[in-house]
């Protein structure tokens, strides 16, 4: 599944456009952070799971602490997992020319 089908499945809950909008925007920001290689996996990854979890507090007040923690643990990995297949090129690209080797 792609990053944004991801996102979108992430914001079925909410109702609110500009927070939609303000989720996908940051969540679209931290894979151009990490196609870049600006930041460690794992900070990306904490930050994607923040957002999963507020997320997922929100439309889903039902769970409870611990399994709204599991489910935004799981949607936070499958992101990085997206974010690795979407980003290939980039992050290849970027590797190599900062070598001095021709664009892909």
């Amino acid at each position: 599944m792609s990053v944004r089908a991801k996102i979108l499945n992430l914001l079925s809950g909410i109702t609110d456009p500009l927070i939609r909008v303000d989720v996908a925007s940051t969540i679209n920001y931290l894979m151009d952070i990490y196609a870049s290689g600006s930041a460690k996996e794992e900070e990306i990854k904490r930050s994607l799971f923040e957002i999963c979890f507020d997320v997922i507090r929100a439309t889903r007040p039902e769970l409870i602490e611990e399994e709204a923690r599991e489910e935004a643990k799981k949607l936070a990995d499958e992101l990085i997992g997206a974010f690795r297949m979407e980003t290939l090129r980039r992050r290849v690209s970027v590797r190599f020319r900062a070598r001095g080797l021709p664009r892909i």
